[in-house]
Order: C-alpha cells, then structure tokens, then sequence
C-alpha cells in the first residue's frame, strides 16, 4: 500500500499488478484469439503464476523473465513448450504497452533463439496396439481414436467436428478451423465414412463425438495417455504412443497404400512440404519412389 502510494504520489499514477493486467486481457483481448488459442495462452499464464502473481507490472523486467525461463527448465519444460509460454506473457504484456501500464515488453524481447525448438522424433504406433486402446476407450472416445487414425485430422480437429462439416456424398470432412487458420478438405476412405456411419448421433447435440449430454470431449490428450499407460502396464500394448501419433500412422498408411506426398500435404494441412517428406523415411524404396513421382491422389478404399 505504501508503495502503492509512493508511485502516485512521484509517478502521478497507481501501480498495476500482474493479476490486475491478466484480468483485464482476459476481457479485453482473449476473446479476439481462436479459442484454441485462448485456452492455451491461459495454461501458460497459469504456469507462470508462481514468478508473476505477487508482482506488479512495473517489476517485471528481462531478468524476471529470464528467471522464469530458467525455472521452467528445471521443470524440464521443453524449449517448444517454454516459447510458447513466452507467448502467452508477451501476449499480456504487449496489451499493458498499449494501456500504458508498461514502457517496453520484456517478454518480447528476450533472446528466444536460446529455445530452439527440437522436433520430436516420431512414434510409429502398431495397428495391434492402436486397437487394444481403442476397445479400452469409452465409446465416443473409441470412435473418435478411430476417425483420427482413418483421417489423419488434429486432436482439436476431431474433437470439435460437427455433423455438418461431413458430406457423405462427396465423402469429405470440411474443416474451416484449422492449426494455420486455412480451410481444407479431408477425404475419406472405406473406413472411415464407416465410423462416422457408425457414430450415434445425439439428439440435440451438434458434435460429431461426444459424451454425456452431447458435449464435445476436453483434455484428450490426458484422457488417452492415461488409458495407454494403463494398457502398457498390463502388458496389453508393446509401447506407448500419443493421441497425436495417430497422425502419423495414418500419413504413412496413406503412403504405402500408393498415395501422392502432395496431396497427403494437402490432407495433413502441411504448410511446407518439407513437413510431409519426413514420412517417406518409413517407406521401401519402391513405396517412396510412387509416393513421390505418382500421380495416384484418391486412396479411398481399402
């Protein structure tokens, strides 16, 4: 309080806290980001409770980030993880700029080159594995595991589809929310237009997987680590796997099944081809001659 007043009394106006600025980005600014978005900016901000919450805007500096850059490291944060929360404070921060509450962002300009992200090398999940999770999982969810592995779509892609989006005739999911924000159009297969068949759909409810009273499924990445992990403990599963490698195993199915690199880029939602390509490191020769010089784009059986 004495401080409080200290700055008014030299400054000529009121110190703001950390909390006070969250609060307000949250209704001035979080609404405007995707909600995807918005809801991964708020994991971080929480993550970063324990450096900020007691301090005011004007006490945070590039040492203080390079405290809790430092902090999250020993929490063994990966670099991707901790420049993504770097996002998130600066996200903050660059609105208190703009109240005034802030001269320059410290999140902003800190060195993140020093965080350079390391692609994770990827998990080929088994088919025999894939389907010991999927009969372990509710449901909803079962099916849900299902159509990411016969499509290839993003865990969010999956989780928020609605019933509209799929045009039977056409045999097409049309996602206009995307990682890049690009619409794009996902063929499907024999199989997968049989687990969106199959799929009961909810009398009032507009998501194509649900659970409950129609709602849409939330932490399904928690959800499924834990049913691997307890399928791996049984010894049911050879290894564990994420939701997200689904993913993969479905580009490099798509490939083997003689599908075209640049048309799997365009169904991935790729924005670099370069992306795309690492898959052809589980092809033979052969397959990765076709997949990269034939002309074949429609897979769609069997």
């Amino acid at each position: 309080m004495i401080e409080d007043a200290q700055k008014v009394r030299f400054d000529g106006e009121a110190r703001h806290s950390w909390k006070a600025a969250q609060g307000r980005w949250m209704e001035e600014q979080a609404p405007h980001l995707k909600p995807a978005t918005a809801n991964r900016y708020q994991v971080s901000l929480r993550r970063a409770s324990p450096w900020l919450e007691t301090k005011y805007i004007d006490e945070i500096d590039r040492k203080l980030i390079a405290g809790f850059v430092s902090g999250r490291k020993k929490q063994k944060a990966s670099n991707a993880t901790i420049r993504r929360d770097l996002t998130a404070l600066s996200s903050v921060l660059s609105a208190c700029v703009g109240w005034g509450w802030l001269e320059t962002n410290p999140a902003k300009t800190y060195e993140r080159s020093m965080l350079r992200e390391r692609r994770e090398p990827i998990t080929m999940p088994l088919e025999a594995d894939i389907d010991v999770v999927v009969s372990r999982c509710p449901p909803g969810m079962g099916r849900m595991t299902r159509w990411a592995q016969q499509t290839g779509m993003r865990q969010e892609e999956c989780a928020a589809l609605e019933r509209p989006q799929v045009d039977t005739e056409r045999r097409v999911a049309m996602l206009t929310k995307t990682k890049t924000s690009r619409p794009r159009a996902v063929p499907l297969d024999d199989r997968a237009l049989g687990t969106y068949l199959g799929t009961p759909q909810h009398i009032t409810g507009k998501y194509v997987f649900w659970h409950d009273k129609g709602a849409r499924y939330l932490n399904i990445a928690s959800r499924f680590r834990a049913i691997v992990a307890k399928a791996l403990e049984d010894g049911a599963i050879s290894r564990a796997f994420r939701f997200h490698d689904l993913r993969h195993w479905f580009a490099v199915d798509y490939l083997k099944r003689g599908g075209n690199i640049y048309a799997l880029q365009q169904i991935l939602g790729h924005s670099s081809i370069r992306t795309t390509e690492l898959y052809l490191a589980y092809l033979t020769p052969d397959e990765a001659e076709q997949a990269k010089y034939g002309t074949r784009t429609n897979v769609g059986t069997v």
